[in-house]
């Protein structure tokens, strides 16, 4: 998802707590970002452009993001064009320029976010010599996606490990954080214990990450024996959960869990622009074409997303594309939209961008959102009751005494 290249953040140099002479330095870009959520529209209306491909395997492919040729917006980033490889089964998307490198997992329009696969670097010793290691650079500069902030933590699995991660952000700000995991044993951690140091260490990152690169700092001549490998990866809050396995063996942490690669939430938009002050004209190459659509502002680095407005979906980046939900449809399908449109014991009738509850004969509204409830409360009902009671008597009665 980013061009290779080579990693150079200077001379930082940090200490770890109890390190010796047998101390072993090594750099590794970590890959970029990555996720996100599902794209959200009907799944009868097509989010790609006509005559392209709106799937790759199991994969939906909105637009901007397209495969094949003059099927995404490669004319605002060459990114957007991906690549459906079919050497698998089910085929699978694949995100890169100019060629494809990381799985694309899940496209979110809603969201702005994607999902990708990304390997885990990684360097295994055997005793003060490494038998082999993953090592590469990312950047992300000319692409249109940031690693998010909030969805995604900076994780080091291995013992007596100090893990750094450091970049740019934006233009010019340099940035460093890390963790610092120990454990002596094996035995000394729980299966399912969080990554607060012990056996794995987690950081955060920050926003606007537009290059990253992780150092790593270990005492391996005291662990190696029993903890021969250290992982390093950027990867989707919640997705890790730390295994006492995940520290022994020769890349048993990769074969077992990370064979595909770690996923990591990616924070997309259109970079190349931004929102129009309100009462100017949208300039013809606005990426928001839809009628119904508008404009939101990035909430990671520059750019903006476009939506469509409240009560229609679709894809806000086709012509047309914002179409308008039938709440009282969905009301039918499934009864979790009967809280998210709700109609209490009324008749729902769709309109363009929203919907009436319609209260049936002897019902009004009862004050709160779309409710209705009987025009008459249970003392009035009592009241009037009585007094068709009354009248029926008074009828019967009238009849006795004429006869």
């Amino acid at each position: 998802m980013c061009c290779l290249h080579t990693c150079n953040m200077g001379s930082w140099h940090p200490v770890m707590p109890g390190a010796s002479a047998a101390l072993v330095v090594f750099i590794v870009c970590i890959s970029f970002p990555a996720m996100a959520a599902a794209a959200g529209a009907s799944s009868d209306r097509s989010m790609s452009l006509p005559g392209c491909p709106d799937k790759c395997g199991d994969v939906p492919i909105p637009y901007p993001f397209g495969i094949g040729e003059d099927c995404a917006a490669a004319s605002r980033n060459n990114y957007f064009n991906l690549i459906c490889n079919s050497t698998i089964d089910p085929p699978w998307p694949m995100v890169g320029y100019p060629e494809a490198v990381a799985e694309v997992a899940d496209i979110s329009l809603e969201h702005g976010e994607m999902r990708v696969l990304s390997p885990v670097r990684h360097i295994c010793f055997n005793s003060n010599t490494t038998s082999t290691k993953f090592t590469g650079g990312y950047q992300l500069q000319d692409t249109p996606f940031l690693p998010s902030p909030s969805r995604n933590h900076f994780t080091v699995i291995g013992c007596k490990t100090m893990g750094l991660i450091g970049g740019q952000k934006g233009a010019a700000s340099q940035y460093v954080a890390g963790c610092y995991s120990y454990c002596d044993g094996v035995n000394n951690m729980s299966d399912g214990a969080p990554c607060a140091g012990m056996g794995c260490c987690e950081a955060a990152i920050p926003a606007n990450l537009t290059t990253f690169e992780v150092k790593f700092e270990m005492n391996q001549s005291k662990v190696w024996d029993f903890n021969p490998c250290f992982y390093a990866m950027v990867a989707e809050v919640g997705w890790y959960n730390f295994r006492q396995q995940d520290l022994t063996g020769s890349l048993g942490f990769m074969n077992d869990r990370a064979q595909g690669g770690a996923p990591i939430i990616a924070d997309w938009a259109i970079r190349n622009g931004s929102c129009l002050e309100e009462g100017k004209d949208t300039p013809n190459d606005h990426a928001c074409i839809s009628a119904n659509s508008y404009c939101m502002a990035a909430n990671n680095g520059p750019g903006y997303l476009c939506q469509c407005s409240k009560g229609y979906e679709g894809n806000p980046y086709l012509l047309n594309g914002c179409q308008d939900t039938d709440e009282c449809a969905l009301r039918k399908q499934d009864t979790k939209y009967e809280d998210l449109y709700p109609c209490r014991k009324g008749d729902c009738h769709n309109t363009l961008g929203g919907y009436l509850c319609k209260c049936k004969t002897g019902k009004r509204s009862d004050g709160t959102k779309f409710g209705c409830q009987s025009l008459h409360s249970p003392a009035e009902k009592l009241v009037i009751g009585k007094h068709r009671l009354c009248k029926q008597f008074i009828s019967v009665h009238s009849f006795i005494y004429i006869m």
